[in-house]
């Protein structure tokens, strides 16, 4: 009797195993883009600024989306209906605890608006010698807001942001301007020598435009330009 109640058990469990391994995954993509006026915002990636939550469950566990640093974001779902929450307090722009309902059948995408507090536009780089130059248009969003500080920053990746760009040494006073005093009607220009260890030595450079807000812990960024030395 023992022995056929052990083979049952077997048997079930076998069946069961055979129920997970047959467990159909999400295949519907939802694709977007954070977007101001219709423009991709620039930030760091990685950071937690949008999840998803689907209704109608007792438990709802949020759905993280990750967020590239150009402002792109893709998910894998099932079919269903979604809401998509902005992370308040998270993200160089305003608060706004509005959902978005999202409906996904099949591949879907949708695009997420934001306010930024600043804009960075026509951003463009050179390289001149041993001196990569950058120039930007600064606009204020969000009247009240002031600016901290406004850097051209490196990295050896082109995964760039504040916390992982190198740290050139001696630093160079033109590659970071305080807000305070800049004019907003003309572009803003900064520069970098790259004769600067670590700088020198990186057999591969990437560089961004980084805007920090005062009060804001995360910085809105450029695009970034792979430096040909």
């Amino acid at each position: 009797m023992k022995k056929i109640y052990y083979l049952f058990v077997v048997f079930a469990a076998a069946i069961s195993g055979c129920e997970l391994d047959n467990y159909e995954p999400p295949q519907s993509p939802l694709t977007g883009r954070i977007v101001f006026e219709g423009n991709a915002v620039g930030i760091r990636q990685g950071i937690s600024v949008l999840q998803l939550f689907q209704p109608g469950f007792q438990t709802v566990t949020p759905i993280n989306v990750n967020v590239k640093q150009d402002g792109t974001f893709a998910s894998m779902l099932f079919d269903g209906n979604y809401k998509l929450v902005r992370i308040s307090g998270n993200g160089p722009w305003e608060a706004n605890t509005d959902t978005i309902d999202v409906v996904v059948k099949g591949a879907t995408s949708v695009d997420v608006p934001v306010r930024p507090y600043f804009t960075l536009s026509d951003a463009s780089f050179s390289v001149e010698g041993e001196v990569l130059n950058a120039t930007c248009r600064i606009t204020n969003v969000v009247a009240g807001r002031q600016i901290e500080r406004i850097s051209l920053i490196l990295g050896k990746t082109i995964i760039l942001d504040d916390p992982t760009k190198l740290g050139p040494s001696p630093a160079d006073p033109l590659s970071t301007k305080a807000g305070a005093g800049l004019d907003l009607s003309q572009p803003v220009s900064l520069s970098q020598n790259l004769t600067a260890e670590p700088l020198a030595s990186a057999p591969y450079l990437y560089a961004r435009i980084a805007l920090k807000v005062v009060g804001v812990p995360e910085l809105l960024y450029s695009d970034v330009y792979p430096v040909k030395k």
